[in-house]
């Protein structure tokens, strides 16, 4: 479960032709909630349907990477995107104790940074990381995460 009040991740429908719609479960490691509101919007404005948990600090992520406390008994995530400018914890850190974790090896993860750095690539690379984003300045730019992260979503979803 995510928090006290929700149990997310329930069928919301049924498909035509693939059975249950379900909403996509998607972990986000972001220290900045005004780019956590308009990931929201922007999932929404591609309708996207999913159900988010917001980690703010990388305390609380290696709590749910690891099992600990609230989150022993959490469901995986379909789509973990983490930014890798966090405070205490690097992005990196945190990267490399979800690759360790072993009930999450076949979750997508998605890196979004400001950085453009090509030693951040490569690491990331290294790292099986699905897809990066550079974050967008402008607001237009920052909508089309939800188209991107959509598409992520549905395609094949290769963890070798």
């Amino acid at each position: 479960m995510w928090n006290d009040e929700v149990q997310p991740w329930l069928p919301l429908g049924v498909g035509l032709k693939q059975g249950p719609v379900l909403a996509a479960r998607i972990l986000v490691i972001e220290d900045n909630a005004s780019d956590v509101f308009l990931l929201e919007r922007a999932l929404k404005k591609h309708d996207l349907r999913f159900e988010l948990l917001h980690m703010h600090t990388g305390s609380e992520a290696l709590a749910f990477i690891r099992r600990q406390g609230r989150w022993s008994q959490a469901d995986v995530p379909d789509l973990i995107l983490i930014d890798l400018n966090l405070s205490r914890y690097s992005g990196e850190d945190i990267l490399r104790e979800i690759r360790g974790a072993r009930h999450l090896a076949r979750v997508r993860v998605c890196v979004w940074s400001s950085s453009q750095s090509l030693r951040d690539e490569a690491i990331l690379k290294k790292l099986g990381v699905s897809h990066f984003i550079t974050k967008p300045s402008g607001l237009d730019q920052f909508m089309d995460i939800g188209r991107v992260l959509k598409d992520l979503l549905a395609a094949p979803f290769d963890c070798e």
